[in-house]
């Protein structure tokens, strides 16, 4: 009876070692996430799950070793100010088609997130933001999508492809 209480452990012990190596480690996601990306799809998911492009169409991310990030993203086609005083509405309007912020982040490589720690952004909101984004590597390394949920449902996806 000990002999198969033994034998059982052993195997046991095995399977979660197994299971352990085939779970990527933060570090290692973190070195595959490390460098600059450029927007090339943002669409938002509706609780009917049907997609709908984003305005905003460009934009970059950046992560670095350091565990330092950066993100910008601007709507196409965003009219220029007509003068340097433009008046308010002129001005909410062009501030609005742009987001940005920076700041820390922190990888979970268990549940397959990345939070971004806004430290600083356009919009002084977001300042102490946790921004939870799920993330996926294409199976050549070149794209990043960040899913943004609600629960479990995904309600934003972004496509980053590296420069």
């Amino acid at each position: 009876m000990k002999m198969i209480t033994a034998l059982a452990l052993l195997l046991l012990s095995a399977g979660f070692a197994v299971g352990a190596v085939q779970r990527p480690d933060a570090a290692r996601v973190k070195q595959q996430m490390v460098g600059s990306y450029k927007l090339v799809s943002f669409v938002n998911i509706d609780q009917n799950g049907v997609a709908t492009k984003s305005p905003f169409t460009i934009g970059q991310i950046s992560y670095d070793a350091a565990g330092r990030m950066s993100a910008q993203l601007m709507r196409e086609g965003r009219a220029r100010l007509t003068t340097p005083q433009a008046s308010e509405a002129e001005s909410a309007t062009a501030y609005s088609g742009f987001i940005s912020y920076y700041g820390r982040y922190t990888i979970d490589a268990d549940k397959g997130t990345v939070t971004h720690h806004v430290e600083g952004g356009m919009s002084p909101n977001m300042v102490g933001a946790e921004l939870v984004r799920y993330y996926e590597f294409s199976p050549d390394g070149k794209s990043l999508f960040l899913m943004v949920k609600n629960g479990e449902r995904v309600t934003g996806r972004l496509q980053w492809d590296r420069y």
